[in-house]
């Protein structure tokens, strides 16, 4: 069945591919068009939006056109992304260069000399000092600290960039081999999974070993063998923090773990919602090896009118990879491995 895609100010479409990823800060579209008149129609940095049915899926700009043709036939093709392009390219302005006394959001909002929007969970603690690099630009500046803090950073379809700490919700109905599920293949790895990580930094304040030599340690017990991760931990440096950082990192390595590729039919769940990055859904497919919840990492959204096809294809992982809890998966070993909780602090 194919989604009404409506997109603002362009010619007609025939095809049509959105891709949207819970770890990047900017969504792209892909578009093929119906060459309309003698002209192209079409510029770079036209602002346009895309929406299915009434559903906003993208606010922003043109960035690539590109025409052809031969001697009887012509093609059209453009490529829209979200507003937040502006975000990552652009360097940020900020009048003294220093911001004291907020979280990451609130550094962001200062940042935002483009009025591109910021969204939060409400999730981020305050940070001490921030310090812009010139030339930064607003989400270079603020990535460097996400990384910490295990905070996600992507846009919204209202063009506006969000910083997420967890999974946003759960899908209704899953996907079930024999079901929905057009495709699948998964990948189950030990690369980027450690027994224990070290994170290590200091602290401006202070001068005792706590400050100069502080370290806060993370242990995975579905690790068997010794394998030791070392982390310098960006910016200052304080006992929740350090824990944090620790447990990010594990959480991340023992998400990364697990991942999967599913192509279903359509671009809704089965309340009607569109496949959305930074979501849960439970998959059960035998095949692959994974029966338990997984999160979307990005979803890309595919339609060609001429041949009747409208996909989605998700790019999942076990929900640590995003910030989400151990989801107990039943089928896999590697999948169903726990992770241990015992972050210690240790001075030294």
């Amino acid at each position: 069945m194919l989604e009404n895609v409506t997109i603002e100010g362009l010619p007609p479409h025939k095809e049509i591919s959105i891709t949207m990823s819970a770890e990047e800060a900017v969504r792209t579209a892909r578009v093929v068009l119906v060459p309309v008149g003698d002209s192209v129609g079409v510029v770079p940095d036209q602002k346009t939006t895309i929406k299915a049915g009434d559903d906003l899926l993208l606010t922003g700009y043109v960035r690539d056109v590109e025409p052809s043709h031969d001697s009887g036939e012509r093609s059209l093709s453009v490529t829209i992304v979200s507003r937040t392009v502006d975000a990552v390219e652009c360097s940020a302005d900020h009048s003294t260069g220093e911001i004291m006394g907020k979280s990451l959001a609130g550094i962001a909002r200062d940042l935002d000399d483009n009025d591109i929007g910021i969204e939060d969970d409400g999730s981020l603690p305050v940070e001490p000092r921030h310090k812009l690099t010139p030339g930064d630009s607003l989400f270079h500046s603020i990535e460097k600290r996400a990384r910490g803090r295990g905070v996600l950073i992507h846009d919204t379809p209202k063009g506006k960039l969000k910083l997420a700490t967890k999974p946003e919700g759960t899908h209704s109905g899953g996907l079930t081999f024999g079901v929905n599920i057009l495709s699948a293949s998964s990948h189950l790895t030990g690369r980027g999974r450690y027994s224990e990580v070290r994170v290590r930094g200091q602290s401006s304040d202070g001068v005792g070993r706590q400050q100069l030599r502080a370290e806060a340690r993370a242990k995975d017990k579905g690790v068997s063998r010794r394998r030791l991760m070392i982390v310098r931990h960006e910016g200052e440096t304080t006992t929740d923090r350090m824990k944090k950082r620790a447990g990010w990192h594990l959480k991340r390595g023992a998400g990364n773990g697990t991942t999967a590729s599913i192509t279903v039919s359509g671009w809704r769940d089965s309340a009607g919602r569109i496949w959305t990055r930074n979501w849960l859904v439970p998959v059960k497919d035998d095949w692959i090896g994974i029966d338990g919840m997984m999160i979307i990492k990005s979803v890309t959204l595919n339609q060609d009118g001429s041949s009747g096809g409208t996909t989605a294809t998700l790019e999942l992982a076990d929900p640590r990879a995003l910030g989400g809890e151990n989801p107990r998966g039943k089928t896999a070993k590697a999948y169903a491995a726990p992770l241990a909780n015992d972050v210690d602090f240790e001075e030294q």
